[in-house]
């Protein structure tokens, strides 16, 4: 087998396509916390993860087989294979499971739930796809279960590599037989199942044997692909014609599938559910081959655009941020929402540019360290402690220009949607006092000395707030001071910009506007707009009537919670 050609590559292109198909994933999720984006039925999140199962098994092939072919023994070298694996996955595992668990769920609210330990252990041992049940599937980390199924990968993966590449076809062949006979079986039985608690989409789409037939189509496309390793000299146009011509074939089967009414959910339980179920998920492995095998060969312009720095280092960090994006959407989702049309875009951007923030902060801090380490140590290839193994990977994978970049993303996201909320926050607050102020705040009496004939409320082009209160004097004072204020506990914060200067030698009858001028940062934290009459000597001036403080020496134009 000639293969020689592509060992010393490393499939950047590929690399580049697994991040979008965590973007893809990213998006799928949106419409969970923004209901108004709604993708209907296209499985755009299913499409992701079926790529995932199929690139997996095609790099698997691409690395291991060659190393076969060229031993004499024949012997798959297990322990260095599941020791890469637990390293490449286990770890960052545990990080995301414990930030969605105290950043997301909770303490108390993780002690409450069902089956509580349990589910933990599953989880733990990535056993959660195993349990017919999104509760379990979906528990702390929802993404987490593709993990589950990617374990039962590993175990089978040298299974099919036993006797070489040449009986690979019978086991490919018994495996879409095998998924196809389980499908039927939990179409047949699964209306009983349901009604016992088992959910018949979740052995669908979570339950690993029936995910093998996209793992055993990467293998097949990574084998096929190294015994046609040697390349004719092809020019780039031609290879980007076969690039496009790879995406359009994906675009039309999905647009097709749909079309035909493949996606629909509407179906009764049944084998042609169980089907339908099956196609949804996994039915665009044979498409996603083709797409890999073109993009792995190929050398045009939408492989060099994918294997650009940029790219790259967006699909090394994609396991990252699949694993984290989640937890950060429901984050936001649940206490950073702004309603508003145009606020919501502003919103996924910052929950997309801090989950790539702390992908990469995962990447080089957990994923890359701790892979490395372990492998190091329990590999042999050092004495030290697994402490100071990691330790050595930690400091050899920090870089401080890295560091300060990442920072600066994570703030700079995380700071653009805490201002946006507070500021829409401020502009619900303004339109809330306008539209009370609009209620009857006429002919108040305050004493026996003014009247508030009303009040106007108007806002800024910057969101604040100009508050007018019209007063009429019913007899002859001198020493008369108007005064309105905001208040949180009654504590006052802005006065009227009129003074004693201003209201001394006034007329009986005459008609005086008061003004205070609000900012929008004026608005942090107000809970309460009240208006009152002072008189030096006298104090403030009881209010007839209207919504008033205790004393009644405070007319309340608005109050939290009564917009």
């Amino acid at each position: 087998m000639q293969t020689l050609k592509y060992q010393n590559t490393q499939l950047k292109s590929l690399t580049g396509l697994r991040f979008l198909a965590a973007l893809a994933v990213f998006v799928a999720h949106i419409p969970g916390q923004w209901p108004e984006y709604d993708f209907g039925k296209a499985p755009i999140g299913a499409a992701g993860v079926s790529f995932f199962f199929v690139l997996s098994g095609f790099i698997l092939a691409y690395v291991y087989v060659p190393r076969l072919e060229a031993s004499t023994s024949n012997k798959f070298p297990l322990k260095e294979f599941y020791l890469r694996r637990v390293a490449r996955i286990w770890p960052l595992h545990l990080v995301t499971l414990l930030i969605a668990l105290f950043a997301v769920l909770g303490w108390s609210a993780f002690l409450r739930q069902d089956e509580v330990l349990l589910k933990s252990v599953t989880n733990v041992f990535l056993l959660q796809a195993w349990v017919p049940s999104h509760k379990w599937g979906y528990f702390l980390n929802g993404p987490a279960w593709s993990l589950s199924v990617e374990a039962f990968f590993y175990v089978v993966f040298p299974w099919f590599l036993i006797g070489r590449s040449k009986r690979f076809v019978f086991k490919y062949l018994g495996v879409l037989f095998f998924t196809l006979v389980v499908v039927f079986l939990i179409g047949v039985y699964g209306p009983v199942w349901q009604s016992k608690g088992i959910q018949f989409d979740a052995l669908i789409r979570n339950f690993p044997p029936v995910r093998c037939f996209e793992f055993a189509s990467g293998i097949a496309c990574g084998i096929f692909f190294l015994s046609r390793s040697q390349r004719s000299e092809r020019s780039r146009t031609f290879d980007t014609v076969v690039e496009l011509l790879s995406v359009l074939l994906i675009i039309i089967f999905f647009y097709l599938s749909n079309w035909l009414g493949l996606y629909s959910h509407e179906q009764p339980l049944g084998v042609s559910a169980s089907f339908n179920y099956w196609y949804r998920f996994s039915g665009a492995a044979p498409v996603f081959v083709i797409l890999i095998f073109v993009f792995a060969r190929s050398q045009g312009w939408g492989a060099w655009f994918l294997s650009s720095r940029l790219f790259v280092y967006l699909g090394e960090i994609s396991y990252s941020f699949y694993m984290v994006h989640m937890s950060v959407l429901l984050v936001i989702a649940r206490h950073a929402r702004i309603e508003g049309s145009w606020v919501a875009p502003l919103q996924i951007a910052g929950c997309f540019g801090i989950s790539l923030a702390l992908a990469s902060m995962l990447y080089h801090l957990v994923e890359v360290p701790f892979r490395k380490a372990i492998v190091a140590r329990f590999d042999k290839k050092t004495t030290a402690p697994f402490i100071k193994t990691l330790v050595n990977a930690l400091a050899n994978e920090i870089a401080i220009k890295k560091i300060v970049i990442v920072s600066l993303l994570f703030l700079a996201c995380w700071g653009g949607i805490q201002q946006t909320r507070f500021n829409l926050n401020s502009r619900k607050l303004a339109d809330a006092i306008i539209a009370a102020s609009s209620s009857e705040f006429k002919d108040v009496q305050f004493g026996g000395d003014a009247v508030l004939r009303g009040v106007r409320v108007t806002r800024d082009e910057n969101d604040g707030l100009q508050i007018e209160a019209v007063w009429k004097l019913n007899a002859e004072r001198r020493e008369i001071r108007f005064l309105n204020f905001l208040s949180v506990e009654n504590k006052i914060l802005k006065r009227g910009s009129a003074n004693k200067a201003v209201f001394s030698n006034l007329e009986p009858q005459e008609t005086v506007i008061d003004r205070v001028e609000m900012e929008r940062d004026d608005l942090k934290g107000v809970e309460k707009i009240a208006i009152g009459f002072f008189e030096k000597g006298r104090g403030f001036a009881e209010v007839n009537k209207g919504p008033r403080n205790a004393k009644m020496q405070q007319l309340y134009i608005w109050s939290k919670g009564s917009e």
